[in-house]
């Protein structure tokens, strides 16, 4: 066969031999393997978010136990706890990295929840290593009173260990902030979700705490001595605040220790005086009259507990002299809060007070037992030793906080430092007996109680308030109205009033068992007064301006077993800037029921 021949015939070789057979299978087969190996890629990453997921989510009661376990001063149960949590969020931080994670990273759309998994996990073991294991040394009840004295170099070891926490809860928040959400599928950004609903819930309290722990070795005289003077209210003859304020004690704190230095009452002081003690805002005695200047018994008749401080501190100069670094207001009801941590105390004479005693003891039955002043005042003074003592060397820190902290919210405790540092902490809160300045963050309506009949007889008056308003369901060119009705009874039934304690009900103005107030009731800032009622029937009331609001006063008289309902409307102003409602009042011996009623509000 020729040559030219032989070249120009196809050789066909078998299929299996052939290019134009293995290029296709070969990209075929790549295509399968980097299907397979991305398969397994990701199969692998699936399992190690899986694992990351589960160790996060054992973790989370464990945060629950470990800060329980701080809070109850179990420092060995804590620190036990926490160890588990570091090895779990450990393993989940372990879980989501690594070079492969990374690369999942790289992919669009997995790639940016598996970035916010490894955040997320990277996040809660930065705060359990540098959060809660520091917190988790901390025993409170190493912040507790010793013999009477508090050891304020373990309110530096607190205070650095808060420092530290914060540090940690502020990369923290960077992180969550920092996570685009709306490119996570729901399972990822559910859990991103949940760490910033804990975060936003620890946020809050941690700066206030800072600044307490920095500022209060100085209350307690680590810079020298702080002296305190302490109003007990007596909820038994109501004042605007509480109640009057016959018992004085004066507390010295000196480097941690605490004791009573002083006591009086109001026999101390120079009373009924022809002119106020100090110049008195002019609204304040349009409403409540000079008395509050010219007797120490009415300075907390106004519902201003800072301006009540400032009187009361100048009756106690003119007396006493002794420097005052701040005023506290406390009642009997916080007392009894107070004593279900501490436990009761014994007195002198015999006598146990103890928390479901102490409020009818103090303010009713000593009234009956002991017919001089000057004995019920010793009795009085006995009883609020016995109850500090009790307070300063308390054994469970905790339940102390949180019987004190329900009587802050109550307005039982009230707080007025001469330190612009303190004040600061506590502004805005109701501790500072301030009324709000405008109605941004709440709306305030007040609801305050004098008692003018001279005894003891609210003891027997409870009161209740209701609160009505369409600010949330009107169009914002219509003025909202807002409607008070306080209504005051008297469980004082007629066969008791003849056994009466002389004290209780002296009979020098009213007939004897009769219960007169004077109601004054707050509407919002920058409201108008518009109506008012007794019982549904209309009232004339002349509105005061007093604190930025328009108030009103009205009479009222209970005879035993009587209830009237005393009404107040009040008009804002359209369109205005309207937070959410709250009824602030006098606290009482016995508890006020507030309802509120206002469709289309939140809450």
């Amino acid at each position: 066969m020729p040559e030219e021949s032989r070249r120009s015939r196809k050789v066909k070789r078998p299929l299996l031999r052939s290019f134009r057979f293995w290029v296709p299978v070969g990209i075929l087969l790549l295509i399968l393997a980097i299907g397979v190996a991305g398969a397994l890629a990701a199969k692998a990453i699936a399992d190690r978010a899986f694992a990351a997921r589960d160790s996060l989510q054992t973790a989370i009661p464990l945060a629950a136990t470990a800060k329980e376990q701080v809070l109850a001063s179990d420092s060995e149960g804590a620190r036990a706890t926490v160890e588990q949590l570091k090895a779990l969020t450990a393993e989940a931080k372990e879980q989501a990295d690594g070079g492969l994670w990374r690369f999942g990273e790289a992919i669009p759309v997995v790639g940016a929840n598996l970035t916010a998994v490894r955040e997320v996990a990277e996040t809660i073991d930065n705060l359990v290593v540098n959060a809660l294991e520091p917190a988790s040394g901390l025993s409170l009840s190493s912040l507790a009173p010793v013999d009477g004295r508090i050891d304020v170099a373990q309110l530096d070891v607190a205070s650095d260990i808060l420092d530290q926490a914060s540090v940690a809860l502020t990369d923290a928040r960077a992180t969550v902030d920092g996570i685009d959400q709306s490119a996570l599928i729901d399972q990822v950004a559910s859990g991103v979700s949940q760490l910033d609903e804990a975060l936003a819930e620890i946020e809050p309290v941690v700066e206030p705490a800072q600044k307490t722990l920095a500022i209060l070795p100085g209350i307690l005289g680590a810079e020298g001595p702080r002296n305190y003077l302490v109003l007990v209210q007596n909820n038994a003859e109501s004042r605007g605040t509480g109640g009057n304020p016959a018992s004085l004690v004066m507390i010295t704190a000196d480097n941690g220790a605490i004791a009573i230095t002083q006591q009086a009452s109001s026999t101390d002081f120079d009373n009924g005086r022809p002119d106020p003690i100090v110049e008195l805002d002019p609204a304040a005695v349009a409403l409540y009259g000079d008395k509050i200047g010219r007797y120490m018994q009415d300075v907390t008749t106004t519902p201003d507990f800072a301006d009540s401080a400032r009187i009361m501190g100048a009756f106690w100069q003119e007396e006493f002299g002794t420097p005052i670094d701040g005023t506290v207001s406390i009642d009997p009801v916080a007392l009894s809060y107070i004593m279900a941590a501490t436990g009761p105390v014994s007195l002198p004479n015999g006598d146990t007070l103890d928390s479901t005693n102490v409020v009818p003891t103090l303010l009713n039955e000593v009234y009956f037992r002991f017919a001089s002043p000057a004995v019920q005042d010793a009795y009085f003074a006995a009883a609020a030793g016995a109850v500090f003592d009790s307070v300063t060397s308390v054994s469970d820190p905790r339940a102390l906080v949180d019987q004190v902290a329900r009587a802050a919210d109550e307005g039982r405790i009230l707080y007025v430092p001469t330190s612009e540092a303190e004040a600061e902490i506590i502004e805005g809160s109701r501790m500072t007996g301030r009324l709000p300045v405008d109605n941004s963050e709440l709306t305030m309506v007040g609801s305050y109680v004098n008692d003018i009949t001279e005894g003891k007889l609210d003891y027997y008056m409870d009161t209740a308030i209701s609160l009505s308003s369409d600010v949330c369901a009107i169009d914002a060119t219509v003025a909202p109205s807002f409607t008070v009705n306080s209504t005051l009874t008297s469980t004082l039934q007629q066969n008791e009033v003849y056994d009466l304690a002389d004290y209780i009900s002296p009979a020098r103005y009213f007939p004897k068992g009769v219960i007169s107030t004077d109601l004054v009731l707050y509407g919002p800032v920058g409201s108008t007064f518009a109506s008012a009622s007794i019982g549904g029937n209309p009232v004339e009331a002349t509105p005061v301006e007093h604190l930025g609001r328009p108030a009103v006063k009205i009479n009222v008289e209970n005879q035993p077993a009587s209830s009237h309902t005393v009404t107040a409307t009040f008009t804002g102003t359209p369109g205005g800037e309207y937070g959410p409602l709250q009824v602030w009042h006098t606290p009482m011996v016995r508890d006020t029921p507030v309802t509120i009623d206002a469709p289309g509000c939140a809450g």
